[in-house]
């Protein structure tokens, strides 16, 4: 099949600078409030429409069925990510990504997964993740973040997160649907999001923002059993709008929690 590269320019330049937007807003806003918004629909959002553009809309409304299987698995990566980033940044990203392909081949070697297992799966991992670094670890929040800000850094933030989502889109191109869902949930936002933010404002920042995305990350399953729903019936543009409107009001349902956490 041949390349589709306008698409994939697009979905560089378009999800590149939300992500980089993403993790701007998360150092204005402090840890609570950063880490909700960072975590609303993004890669998966353009992930899903080229999808749909270069194959078709079934095609996206199917893969998107693996999401919550891998949006559990991205929990667990998150969760690692936050654990080993005491030690350092290499550390954190060597040991979380390892596990992130060791999982996510495990999984395709399954075989045949059924939704409710995807869904008690994510439920579980996030679950425990979260409680764990709630109550267990006690990672603290953080407050909004005074760091001089510079231009420069958000074309780097930029180029690292589109450069993850473009491969996304050519993956979609060979793969099967199973596989075009796993990785239309790669932990482009989580790998970005703390990579970026432990380098302009230190682990215990990152750490924080971390653990409420954690949480804020039920809103990617949301959406997508969404786009599950609604790409077949009202079509891609209508059917995203509605899906992330439908994300966007849990994150504003859950806020009374996220401001009263540790």
């Amino acid at each position: 099949m041949e390349l589709p590269v306008f698409q994939i320019l697009q979905s560089f330049f378009i999800a590149g600078f939300w992500i980089a937007g993403a993790t701007l807003l998360a150092e204005k806003l402090g840890s609570k409030a950063g880490g909700a918004i960072a975590n609303l629909p993004s890669t998966i959002l353009v992930s899903l429409v080229y999808v749909a553009i270069v194959r078709n809309p079934e095609y996206a409304s199917e893969a998107a069925l693996a999401a919550p299987l891998g949006m559990a698995v991205n929990t667990l990566f998150l969760f690692l990510f936050i654990v080993m980033l005491k030690f350092n940044l290499i550390w954190a990203l060597l040991t979380s990504l390892a596990f992130w392909f060791a999982m996510a081949g495990t999984i395709s070697l399954v075989g045949n997964i059924t939704v409710f297992f995807s869904l008690s799966f994510y439920f579980i991992a996030m679950g425990s993740a979260f409680y764990l670094l709630e109550y267990r670890l006690k990672i603290p929040s953080a407050g909004k973040q005074t760091r001089t800000f510079r231009w420069w850094a958000l074309f780097v933030r930029a180029l690292f997160a589109g450069t993850v989502v473009a491969s996304t889109v050519i993956i979609s191109t060979f793969a099967n649907s199973f596989w075009t869902g796993i990785f239309s949930t790669f932990p482009a936002v989580m790998l970005s999001t703390m990579t970026i933010l432990t380098i302009s404002q230190g682990a215990k920042f990152a750490r924080a923002v971390g653990k409420t995305m954690v949480l804020a990350s039920i809103n990617i399953v949301i959406y997508a059993i969404a786009i599950h729903y609604f790409y077949p019936t009202v079509g891609v543009l209508l059917g995203t709008i509605i899906s992330f409107l439908i994300a966007l009001l849990f994150i504003v349902l859950i806020r009374p929690y996220l401001l009263r956490m540790r």
